[in-house]
């Protein structure tokens, strides 16, 4: 037979009020008595029932990374499966267990009613409704928005410079000499496509360059669909000498079209990166890209979640991480 509550409290001498303090507030237990009572626990082999802690405590100690559906699985995508995996590393830190889905499944009947019932709070992962938000907000779901920002009073945005970022790129082409230069935009979150899209011009702009409409294109974020475009832009004859692509799915899908036309990189066509993704660095040449901290975006998505689950007040909520040139052989 499990051993319960009461057992612990006799063998270690504490009141089972003591006991369930000690782990529903361990603050409000002095040391000497938590480690006593743990020990106590240990030696019965006791594991406090996680349904009757959540009616003390009022929480679940459960979170949700919820992921745009085309982003899914989040584990197998370069963006986001370094920020999942440093998110569910300090959600063991601090004991909480991790649940991870798509904005569809939160969609569907019972999905606002589980989050409801099962969470402590939610990180929302790239594009996402304004609606979805004020639901989980309505319900007092504290809410963290990863990699994306939308005007929300109190909503605690994480993003990056994904403007400073493009304009990195595309001064480091002019730079090396380019005058002419295209762009492979992905199609992501509105925020994310803007901001690197203007970011591009920008620097177009400050250096003197003209822009030229037809190697601007906005595509899905794919090598696929980056072959499929550069297959017809190579045989023009007044091509782009480089390419900025807005992230490194999309640049090594230009790189693979270039090298299968018979064109060297980075001698006839030069190509930067987004998000230095592990990606980057099993093409050959390996790939020039622009570096986000997508670990230290994960930390802090996770430990603004706690804060805010602890009731704690947040000063800062637009949080943007800087981004870096990384060059490799591309460029």
């Amino acid at each position: 037979m499990a051993s319960t509550i009461i057992d612990v409290a006799r063998l270690c001498g504490y009141s089972k009020a003591t006991v369930s303090r000690a782990y529903a507030s361990p603050e409000r237990v002095s040391a000497k008595a938590r480690e006593q009572i743990y020990a106590a626990a240990k030696t019965l082999n006791y594991t406090p029932n996680a349904i009757a802690r959540a009616m003390v405590t009022k929480q679940t100690e459960n979170i949700a990374f919820i992921i745009h559906e085309k982003q899914y699985p989040a584990i197998l995508n370069p963006f986001y499966s370094p920020i999942l995996e440093a998110v569910l590393q300090e959600s063991t830190k601090k004991g909480y267990s991790l649940s991870i889905s798509t904005d569809h499944d939160v969609r569907l009947p019972n999905g606002e009613i589980y989050l409801k019932k099962h969470m402590d709070g939610v990180i929302l992962a790239g594009q996402v409704e304004s609606q979805a938000i004020m639901s989980l907000r309505k319900q007092s779901i504290p809410v963290v928005l990863l990699n994306n920002r939308i005007e929300m009073e109190d909503l605690l945005c994480i993003t990056a410079d994904h403007f400073g970022g493009a304009v990195q790129a595309v001064t480091h082409l002019w730079e090396r000499g380019h005058q002419k230069i295209g762009l492979l935009a992905g199609r992501f979150s509105p925020q994310i496509y803007t901001a690197r899209y203007n970011g591009y011009l920008s620097a177009l702009r400050e250096h003197g360059l003209q822009e030229d409409f037809r190697f601007v294109q906005d595509i899905e974020p794919t090598m696929e669909a980056a072959e499929q475009y550069m297959a017809s832009v190579l045989q023009m004859e007044d091509r782009p000498t480089a390419f900025f692509c807005t992230n490194d799915t999309i640049a090594i899908g230009v790189i693979k079209a270039a090298i299968r036309a018979g064109l060297r990189v980075p001698q006839d066509i030069a190509v930067v990166g987004f998000d230095d993704s592990d990606i980057s660095r099993v093409i050959e040449p390996e790939l020039t890209t622009i570096r986000i901290d997508k670990q230290e975006m994960g930390r802090l998505a996770a430990n603004r979640l706690f804060d805010l689950i602890d009731g704690k007040e947040i000063e800062n909520k637009w949080i943007e991480m800087p981004t870096s040139l990384i060059v490799r052989r591309s460029t």
